[in-house]
């Protein structure tokens, strides 16, 4: 068997060295050794060790498009990985901008810790929203009866205005007081009394009144109800139903049964009409009401 020649032995050894340097180095020569092209296969092996290396430090940087030509399984693996992380990437912006429902499931344990983080984040973001949602509904609403506290049964009540005038859309509102309030604490208790008003407010929502209607407690024992687009007299109408309800409903408190009463004022929007003058005209309806026997509807237009 013939032994290779020195020189090609020498020239093994510095191909092996040149390879090395080129997967090993922090700064590599710009292209293969002159002195090493007469060994065949050297520049080849160069050349494809030299796109892959390139291609590796591209990614590890963040280089996701870096354009890899030589064919095969390694650099097919990279070009794999590029696209997966290309892929990830843009998943990553999907969650960011609210996408909870993106899932990994091409790496591995990393598909599995990300997955996990990103079903947390959700259900973290739906706590999140539920919070916001309830602390506003706190802000809103009265705690007692449920209904919309005062300042934002005003907001509303103020935009209805604006789109009546605007639109020139009819617009009522009803008053309502409680007959004899003060006495149903005085003989029952503030705790009777409380269940009054929850039972008061109930009857609201068993009365026909529409979606788009809303109604708030002005303070203690005195309420509104707004009704958009409805002209004086179907206002009158649904007063009436509210009142007759009212009236026949029992307020059980202490397994004590007893019944309450209301009077309701009723008003319509008018030209030159803002929120207090229209309230106002709705109140002194509702006082009618009480200086004529109370437990009825009395209109002022």
């Amino acid at each position: 068997m013939s032994q290779p020649s020195a020189d090609a032995s020498d020239l093994s050894g510095a191909a092996i060295e040149s390879l090395q340097e080129l997967l090993s180095a922090g700064s590599v020569p710009p292209g293969p050794s002159k002195g090493l092209s007469s060994l065949e296969g050297y520049e080849i092996l160069y050349k494809g060790l030299s796109e892959i290396r390139n291609a590796v430090l591209a990614v590890s940087a963040g280089d996701l498009a870096y354009p890899i030509q030589m064919k095969g399984y390694l650099s097919g693996a990279i070009k794999s990985m590029q696209a997966s992380l290309r892929h990830l990437t843009w998943q990553t912006k999907a969650i960011a901008s609210g996408d909870y429902t993106q899932r990994v499931d091409f790496m591995g344990e990393f598909s599995v810790a990300f997955n996990e983080m990103v079903r947390q984040l959700d259900e973290t973001m739906r706590d999140l929203r539920l919070s916001e949602e309830n602390l506003k509904k706190t802000a809103r609403t009265d705690p007692l009866t449920g209904v919309n506290n005062r300042g934002y049964f005003l907001e509303l009540f103020l935009a209805e205005i604006e789109r009546s005038r605007r639109y020139s859309r009819m617009l009522s509102v009803l008053m309502l007081d409680v007959d004899h309030f003060k006495s149903v604490n005085d003989a029952r208790g503030h705790a009777a009394g409380d269940e009054a008003l929850r039972c008061f407010t109930g009857v609201f929502h068993i009365s026909g009144l529409r979606q788009n209607d809303f109604s708030g407690r002005l303070g203690g024992e005195e309420f509104a109800i707004v009704l958009p687009e409805t002209p004086l007299q179907a206002a009158a109408e649904a007063a009436e139903r509210l009142r007759a309800n009212v009236d026949k409903t029992p307020v059980t408190y202490d397994n004590q049964t007893f019944f309450i009463t209301a009077s309701i004022g009723v008003s319509q929007f008018r030209t030159g009409d803002d929120l207090e003058s229209l309230l106002n005209r709705a109140d002194n309806a509702m006082y009618d009401a009480k200086k004529t026997g109370r437990n009825r509807v009395c209109i002022l237009l």
